[in-house]
């Protein structure tokens, strides 16, 4: 802002000029800005209100598939034997469970060396797990046991074996090394062979490289590895009937089912059941309901009005969300139409009521009852094409959807915030063509008055001189 002091008249002309600036901007700014936090607050609040609905439409999305009411529990009697999982859908049944043999791993064991840095020989092992093999080359780097070891785990075309070192009393007071070869996979399909090309030219026997041959399929040479554990499938029965597999984890041998095998004891009989999971049902029902209860409750805190305080909440009076909230509250309440007489067509049908905040409460009991006793009605009334958790997922697709109608809600709102901001920006242009303008007229008056001051000292001068020459005249 210029200065002007008023400077000849004597006037303080930037508080004049800032005040008459103020009384025509102020109340008008202010109008403005409350205008635009308003706003503001409207389109946080449909933040909130499209952050909740998006939550309520995926529980009710859920509930609308009728996989939610296909979940089925696979439970075992003896989680100790074995444990068991299983897909939507299973039918029910119950079988009985005898586990004779574990799948378990091949490992050899190797004869005793002084110590892991002992040389053992030179030459190449061929090393098959089941139907594959590798070959691993031994030469003067690498002919200690340690380095046989690393050799082997090293090897890129490794097809499932790993090797490992222990140390061990040698039954003499000292200690020897020995080297482990473990197949990664169980079962009798993952059995270990190793044959040797040894560079002292014996292939088989206990000196050089060949003291780690081992292959039972020959029939001929001794094996210098010995067998600690044996490569065996797993071995159980169901029912009755014997079944065999390379791993502990047996799958859609039951369809649909995957038993998981943790102890073996032949004569031990374990159930496996599998029945409807009401459970996850219900949570799914709570889910709902509560998602709704969050729902209403937000809507209660956006749109409240206390007349005796004069406060209301940011969305008091919004056309939109009472338009929601009304077709919410009426799809909730709906009867669902069927072609059965006595079937359930309501949510208080299944224990589930209206309290007076508007929220619903569930009857456990009656909820329970419901799905024990007429499990198919219960996913009639919410998941099928009219039923209450479709139509309400369909409901709020429409206002969560990208350009749905909280998008179209809160477009509008912003495009209201960038009207009101270029009203602003013209009130303040506006105030400042005003300033200029009443500091130039002020400008003017001072001059003025500057030269009529001037004028008037001159006049005072002029008749004080005439004053004195009538005065002295007389006298």
């Amino acid at each position: 802002m210029i200065s002007v002091p008023g400077i000849g008249s004597g006037l303080d002309i930037n508080s004049i000029v800032n005040g008459l600036v103020s009384a025509e901007g102020d109340a008008r700014t202010l109008l403005l800005a409350n205008r635009q936090a308003t706003i503001e607050s409207e389109i946080s609040a449909f933040g909130s209100v499209r952050s909740t609905l998006s939550t309520f439409q995926a529980s009710a999305s859920t509930l609308s598939l009728s996989s939610t009411f296909s979940a089925t529990r696979v439970t075992s009697s003896n989680t100790e034997f074995f444990t068991a999982t299983g897909g939507s859908g299973l039918p029910a049944g119950s079988y009985d469970i005898e586990i004779r043999q574990l799948a378990q791993s091949q490992r050899l064991l190797s004869p005793g060396f002084a110590d892991s840095n002992t040389n053992v020989g030179t030459g190449t092992l061929s090393i098959s797990v089941g139907s594959n093999s590798f070959n691993v080359a031994i030469n003067s780097e690498n002919q200690t046991l340690s380095g046989i070891r690393n050799a082997i785990n090293n090897a890129t075309d490794n097809t499932g074996v790993n090797a490992t070192i222990i140390s061990v009393d040698d039954g003499s007071g000292g200690t020897e090394s020995k080297l482990i070869l473990t197949a990664n996979g169980t079962g009798s399909d993952n059995t270990i062979t190793i044959n040797v090309t040894d560079d002292d030219s014996n292939n088989v026997d206990q000196s050089g490289l060949s003291a780690l041959y081992y292959d039972t399929t020959d029939g001929t040479a001794p094996e210098q590895m010995e067998q600690i554990n044996a490569a065996v499938d797993a071995e159980l029965f169901i029912d009755g009937q014997r079944i065999l597999s390379s791993t502990n984890t047996v799958q859609n041998v039951i369809e649909g089912v995957t038993l998981t095998l943790n102890r073996a004891e032949a004569g031990t009989v374990n159930q496996l059941s599998i029945g409807r999971d009401n459970d996850s049902i219900l949570n799914s029902i709570r889910g709902f309901i509560n998602n709704y209860n969050t729902y209403i409750t937000l809507n209660n805190e956006l749109t409240f009005f206390d007349p005796e305080n004069q406060s209301s909440g940011d969305l008091n009076g919004d056309v939109t969300l009472r338009t929601l909230t009304n077709s919410i509250r009426s799809t909730i309440s709906q009867s669902v139409p069927s072609s059965s007489t006595d079937s359930i067509q309501t949510l208080v049908e299944l224990g589930i009521t209206t309290n007076p905040d508007g929220l619903l409460i569930i009857d456990n009991a009656a909820l329970n009852d419901a799905l024990t006793t007429s499990p198919d009605q219960v996913e009639q009334l919410f998941a099928s094409p009219n039923g209450i958790a479709s139509n309400i997922n369909n409901l709020l697709l429409e206002y969560t959807r990208p350009l749905g109608l909280i998008d179209n809600k809160t477009s509008g709102l912003n495009r209201t915030i960038e009207g009101i901001q270029s009203d602003l920006q013209d009130l303040n242009l506006s105030l400042e063509r005003l300033e200029t303008r009443l500091l130039s007229q002020f400008s003017s008056l001072d001059i003025i008055v500057t030269q009529l001051n001037s004028t008037s000292s001159f006049l005072t001068q002029q008749f004080e001189q005439l004053s004195n020459i009538l005065n002295q005249s007389r006298s």
